[in-house]
């Protein structure tokens, strides 16, 4: 027998945890990194060299100083290349260099997870609870499993697209947006750092293996969005009958937008959608409404602005 869905989506963005005062913010990651695992933290700190790196996590995972990386490659390197030098010499740099990519990003990842794992409902969290359609389907990009243990939404309508604390079997799904931050680290590194890209030192073998290796960090930490949409297609799919959509508490950031896009490109009458969408700060207002009308909905549709306050029970 299915389930009686009715014609509501509610996509969830990390906003609707904060409104029930759930410490998740990238700024809780960072206190709890900090007392958890100072070495990372100063890491971080250290490397991803942008104001934004405790409010914006995973855009400035694209940030990494290439310097961090190149610092240690160069040790690796042979002074020169001669013919008494065999091809496994020329490999030092590259596998030291490629290791220490992704040991660095395998820490994120695993010390993200331990994080996600802790967060927990707070004690006022329940007074904070919103009016919401507990038979519609939900498209989550939090990891936390409040929608089923607070709201008793059942798990069949529930898409965690990143994916869910409790898995043990995978961690969750964090990373940039895949724009290239090497134009901008090139105008600012010094000329040492420059020379292993562009110049004599660039075209020697074994410093094109190195440089090769510092960009793995780069594909590493870029979020596989595509491949993600690929393996929730059948859900998504089955999103063609929703006539309202429901965004709460999601920033609309540029790494997301391709999830927004498939939403809408699998309605099978995008132009009658209804799509009401939450805004925290009066000015976030004009910025998501540019960003649905611009980059998600189709022309002419319609699009309510609201606040989680207005759909609360409890306030």
């Amino acid at each position: 027998m299915s389930i009686p869905f009715d014609n509501v989506l509610y996509i969830i963005g990390n906003g609707f945890d904060r409104h029930h005062k759930v410490k998740s913010s990238y700024w809780d990651f960072s206190l709890w990194l900090k007392k958890n695992n100072r070495n990372l933290y100063e890491t971080l700190s250290n490397v991803c060299q942008v104001d934004y790196l405790w409010k914006d996590f995973e855009k400035a995972l694209a940030d990494v100083n290439r310097d961090y990386f190149l610092r240690m490659g160069e040790i690796m390197l042979p002074k020169g290349w001669t013919a008494d030098d065999t091809y496994a010499e020329l490999y030092y740099a590259q596998d030291y260099v490629r290791g220490e990519a992704e040991n660095l990003w395998s820490d994120i990842v695993k010390w993200f997870r331990k994080w996600v794992q802790t967060i927990k409902w707070e004690r006022e969290s329940d007074q904070r609870m919103l009016q919401i359609d507990d038979y519609a389907r939900f498209v989550t990009f939090n990891y936390t499993p409040f929608l089923e243990t607070h709201y008793g939404i059942p798990r069949e309508n529930i898409l965690y697209i990143h994916g869910k604390a409790s898995d043990l079997k995978h961690a969750p799904i964090i990373g940039h947006d895949g724009r290239d931050t090497f134009d901008e680290w090139y105008s600012q590194a010094g000329k040492h750092s420059k020379k292993y890209y562009k110049g004599i030192q660039s075209h020697l073998p074994e410093v094109d293996m190195m440089t090769t290796s510092v960009e793995e960090y780069f594909s590493l930490s870029e979020k596989p969005v595509q491949d993600i949409l690929k393996q929730h297609q059948d859900f998504i799919s089955d999103l063609y009958d929703v006539k309202h959509i429901y965004v709460l508490g999601h920033s609309l950031g540029n790494v997301d937008i391709p999830y927004f896009k498939a939403i809408n490109a699998a309605n099978n009458s995008p132009e009658d959608l209804h799509w009401h969408v939450s805004y925290l700060h009066p000015e976030d207002k004009p910025y998501f409404e540019e960003i649905m009308h611009s980059k998600i909905m189709s022309p002419g549709v319609q699009l309510e602005m609201i606040t989680l306050a207005s759909i609360c029970h409890g306030i």
